[in-house]
């Protein structure tokens, strides 16, 4: 399959791995849509991608935007959902209003999407999920974000039976290098990343363009369905 022509919806499109995504799909000839929360980001967004690609401001976990943005968009050939909101401390100490959005973005964002962006879809069509490498191996504090991220891969398997023959899989990124390691890590991000590419027998972490591979090749292999790609450099062996 190829993606010539092809229209690509990425909600959280508008940085780090869903901005990587849409630079990919251009490259190969998509129709591209973003979204993302912030317009200001949407802007910065439209910058590097150029004129041919489409941006929206809309919160995946809004039900009804999420509706009303794919009645308007009409046919869709593949999603991606890249959103998610991330927390360093998401366990059982904190406040119960800080962990919901761990799952309204990430779980409850990539259902809406599926449930409203499906109908527009041609058979042929994919969707694909964004969860992480925390849903088998946790850290500390990180509860709900590491049950989140297992929540996908289950939803996507049952959508994969239920939505056939429309594709759904999953990507799960180990540490990527993005805007939101520095916003979480501050001054700590380089020795951050530093120590953890130590640690990985690749000997460095993540690039957005290495996960942006991997959702390509989901979309384009009609072979595909119900499984998760894992890319995080070797994460999961140490």
């Amino acid at each position: 399959m190829q993606l010539i022509k092809q229209t690509v919806v990425i909600l959280g499109g508008s940085s780090g791995i869903g901005l990587a995504t849409a630079q990919a799909a251009l490259s190969e000839g998509a129709h591209v849509v973003i979204t993302g929360r912030s317009q200001r980001r949407l802007g910065a967004a439209r910058a590097v991608l150029g004129d041919k690609v489409r941006t929206l401001a809309l919160d995946s976990a809004d039900e009804e935007g999420t509706r009303v943005f794919f009645d308007e968009l009409g046919h869709v050939d593949h999603i991606f959902v890249s959103a998610a909101s991330v927390t360093l401390r998401g366990g059982l100490a904190a406040e119960t209003a800080s962990l919901r959005p761990a799952i309204d973005t990430r779980f409850w964002g990539s259902l809406f999407a599926a449930k409203y962006g499906a109908p527009k879809m041609s058979p042929e069509g994919s969707i694909t999920f964004c969860s992480g490498t925390s849903a088998l191996r946790p850290l500390a504090g990180g509860s709900v974000g590491s049950a989140s991220c297992a929540a996908v891969e289950a939803l996507a398997r049952s959508l994969a039976v239920e939505l056939a023959p429309i594709r759904v899989n999953t990507v799960v990124p180990g540490l990527i290098d993005t805007p939101l390691i520095g916003e979480l890590f501050g001054e700590r991000r380089d020795a951050l990343l530093a120590s953890a590419a130590a640690q990985l027998p690749v000997r460095r972490v993540g690039h957005p363009q290495d996960i942006a591979d991997g959702v390509l090749f989901l979309m384009k292999n009609g072979f595909v369905t119900g499984i998760s790609l894992t890319i995080d450099g070797g994460r999961l062996l140490v």
